[in-house]
Order: structure tokens, then sequence, then C-alpha cells
């Protein structure tokens, strides 16, 4: 894990001229899709009157699914007569209430339930609160260490560890919205938040957070209060390169 001075992490909004010129980069994106739509849909419709009985022939003629007949999957939605495109704004309500239902009956992953149990586990040893955020990739745990609120996100082998900022340290920044300042402190390889057997470990995740945070909240309270000469490299206190110690500075 590599530990580094504070990056500010933020959105800034584009300035009028730049909203304006994406407006006109996207209405022109539109059209041009328009146009081309348009002048493919003839053939489309022809297409799709060539396989299965349909209800709405004009619906599937403009639905992007590969079910109809101008794409080679045709085993997917019976080959059209099943397609949403097919279905009433009633039917498709009610699909989509079956699937929520079968999804809240399904049992919870044991794996996952294992890991958030050994992350809770080890909050407790921390003395740090803590929540595994999601489920699925990416993986996200936030909480709180010594008052500062914090997030781990790891993603593709790479996570980095986020906090609040000074003006708001309690916040969740996970949930802060985009355009809110929250400031990066640290981030490695994912092999950093394996177990010994090569596994990824949500507690050891947790371990590499919170052991970020401490270090960031040390190296901002240090003094360094060393000389600053070629022979004096680091702080003997905190471990900061002299030269950045400014930049800990809140």
């Amino acid at each position: 894990m590599a530990v580094h001075p504070p990056r500010r992490r933020q959105l800034l909004p584009p300035s009028s001229q730049e909203q304006a010129r994406y407006a006109e980069e996207v209405e022109a994106w539109r059209a041009e899709r328009a146009h081309r739509e348009a002048k493919l849909r003839p053939a489309r419709l022809a297409a799709v009157r060539t396989g299965p009985s349909l209800r709405d022939l004009g619906a599937a003629a403009d639905c992007g699914c590969s079910c109809h007949p101008r794409a080679a999957d045709v085993d997917l939605h019976e080959g059209g007569p099943s397609c949403p495109c097919q279905k009433t704004p009633e039917e498709r309500q009610q699909a989509w209430k079956e699937l929520f239902e079968e999804l809240e009956a399904m049992e919870p992953d044991p794996g996952i339930e294992s890991g958030a149990a050994e992350l809770a586990q080890r909050a407790k040893v921390l003395g740090v609160s803590a929540q595994w955020r999601l489920t699925a990739a990416p993986f996200v745990v936030t909480g709180h260490v010594d008052g500062r609120g914090f997030y781990l996100r790891e993603r593709h082998g790479h996570y980095r560890v986020t906090v609040a900022p000074d003006e708001d340290a309690a916040a969740d920044p996970w949930e802060l919205p985009a355009e809110r300042p929250t400031v990066d402190i640290a981030e490695g390889e994912e092999d950093d938040l394996t177990d010994v057997d090569g596994s990824f470990d949500p507690a050891q995740a947790l371990t590499v957070a919170v052991d970020a945070v401490r270090a960031f909240l040390a190296r901002r309270e240090c003094a360094h209060d060393q000389p600053r000469d070629e022979k004096h490299l680091f702080c003997s206190l905190c471990g900061v390169r002299l030269a950045e110690a400014d930049r800990w500075t809140p």
C-alpha cells in the first residue's frame, strides 16, 4: 500500500461554454442517429416479418433486443414473441414485480455472510465502525476511524482509500455528491487485500483501510520538527518525506 500526501477529489462542473458545446454535440449525435435509424427501419420491419408472429411489428423493428430476426440469436425471448417490447405496460410491470420477488427469495451467498461477519469482528477489534456496502463489483467498505469517515474501493485489482474532508470529517465520503470534495490518501494492488491462501479477504481490506486512515491522521498532526537538510530525508516520528511535509498540513 502506498500512503501518499492527500489528493483532493472533486467534480468540477463544466463552464457555461462547455455545457453549450456538449449540448450541441449531443443534439448532433441524436440527429445523426435518428437519420440512420430512419433509413434502416424499412429493412428491419421487413426482417421482423420473417420471424414468429408478433403483436407489434413496429415495436419489434424499433427494439434493440437481439431476439428479433435481424440478429442471429433466435433462442432469446422465444425468437421475439416474449420480448419486453411485445408486452403491454401492465405486463412489463408485472414481470418486474415477479423478478424482484424471485431475487428477494434467493438464499444469501454463504461467502458474503461469512465475510461480513469477519469484517464486523475485525472492526470491533480495531475499534472502528465499518460496513460492507456492495456485494458485487466494485468491493466497497465504508466506516469511521477515530471520527473520520472513510471508504475503500477495489476494482480490477486496484484499490484506493478515501476520507471525508476536514470541514465535514464525520461524513460518509461514499455518500457525498461528486461535486463535494473528498480526499484520496492511499492506493495499492489487490495483493494487499488477500488472505494467507491468496483469496480476497474483506477483513484484511478493512485493516488496510484503517491503517491508512490512522497513518493519514497521525501525519496530519505530526510537527515534523526536525532539520530539513540533505541528511534528514524523512520524519523519524511519522515517516513523511520532509520535502513533502507541508502537503500534510491541515
